[in-house]
């Protein structure tokens, strides 16, 4: 019996449009309904592959987002485009004795810079694998922003800058996979809780001048791009920068590690500075890989210390530091004989394949 005969054609190509029909249909730019429930909450989910003018329709107005935080609103925005700025010094300031959910150690920090008001953004901000077209900043000079709720920007791109210098973050961030274009700026931003800031791309220039870490934080696998700032930051908890990529020059001076810090397989291809920085705990810089200078001058180092595998191009600048110079020159700095080896061995080995060529040919 022949299944393939012209009678069954039709019905087969019709079957096949109608799935190919269901599958473009699946895949769609569309806005999903808001879940029951919502009320509270500025609630923007898109699904689909959208062509450039199906996400301009679907975009949000950075007017709308800074009107939904106004009200006190949870932010739950997915794979959406977020057009014109938003600024976030223009949310209302409020006084702190309203807030009592503040933990003791933030409220004694701002107590001490003389702050009584904040602007304060009560609930979760949650905008994961979207995209800012402008700028979001807190675009403060003096006070802070109080972040009470957790925060994710996991996989969101931000085609401009973002600046959340003077935020006070009292729940998690979660920062993963994000993309920053231009300056992504953190000056004296305090947080409470984990951060994580792992396979972020930085743009051309991150500053996290006298930030706070009050609790574990990682840059794992981040690659700054353009310069990198974090002096005078102080990390409470373990910090992890393993398998980071410097591209650009990068200062860690004056920075105190309390907990583990991991530094493990970065790659700094331009200088890169821990002068007067503090490891008061564990350091590892195994099988890192320092392409030009690395200047660890009055350097301390308080507990142990693995540079197993580490390359250095130039001897380290250890003036004042407690750091053995033989940890550093002996492990990882780079022989010049043995590139210097390889190199004779290639022409030796050349030379002898001439020779049994030339006399395969006499023969």
């Amino acid at each position: 019996m022949n299944f393939w005969g012209p009678k069954s054609c039709l019905p087969l190509g019709l079957l096949l449009f109608l799935l190919g029909l269901s599958s473009i249909n699946a895949e769609a730019c569309r806005l999903l309904p808001t879940p029951p429930g919502s009320e509270n909450v500025f609630w923007v989910h898109v699904e689909g592959p959208c062509l450039p003018g199906e996400e301009a329709a679907l975009a949000v107005k950075g007017a709308d987002l800074l009107e939904a935080l106004m009200q006190g609103k949870r932010i739950d925005l997915d794979q959406v485009l977020v057009v014109d700025q938003v600024m976030l010094d223009l949310l209302p300031q409020q006084a702190i004795s309203e807030y009592p959910g503040i933990p003791p150690t933030m409220r004694k920090s701002l107590k001490e810079r003389g702050i009584t008001a904040v602007r304060v953004i009560p609930e979760t901000i949650s905008i994961r694998h979207s995209r800012f077209e402008k700028v979001l900043a807190t675009n403060l000079v003096e006070g802070a922003l109080l972040m009470l709720g957790p925060v994710d920007f996991t996989g969101t791109v931000f085609q401009q800058s973002i600046d959340l210098s003077k935020t006070v973050f009292v729940g998690p961030l979660r920062f993963s996979t994000a993309r920053v274009d231009f300056e992504a700026f953190f000056i004296g931003s305090q947080f409470a809780q984990w951060v994580d800031f792992s396979h972020v791309i930085f743009g051309t220039h991150s500053r996290f001048h006298q930030a706070q870490f009050g609790d574990r934080v990682t840059f794992a696998d981040a690659h700054f791009t353009g310069v990198a700032e974090f002096l005078e930051v102080g990390f409470h908890q373990t910090a992890d920068f393993s398998r980071s990529v410097f591209s650009s020059g990068t200062g860690f001076s004056g920075s105190v590690f309390k907990g583990a810090a991991d530094f493990s397989a970065i790659s700094a291809i331009h200088e890169i500075y821990f002068r007067f920085t503090e490891f008061q705990e564990s350091v590892t810089f195994a099988h890192a890989q320092f392409h030009t200078a690395v200047d660890f001058m009055n350097a301390r180092f308080d507990g142990a210390k693995d540079f197993s595998g580490a390359e250095f191009r130039a001897m380290p600048e250890l003036t004042g530091s407690n750091l053995p110079p033989d940890l550093v020159s002996v492990q990882g700095e780079r022989k010049p004989y043995a590139e210097v080896g390889i190199f004779f061995g290639l022409v030796v080995l050349v030379l002898c394949y001439l020779w049994l060529s030339k006399g395969k040919k006499a023969a």
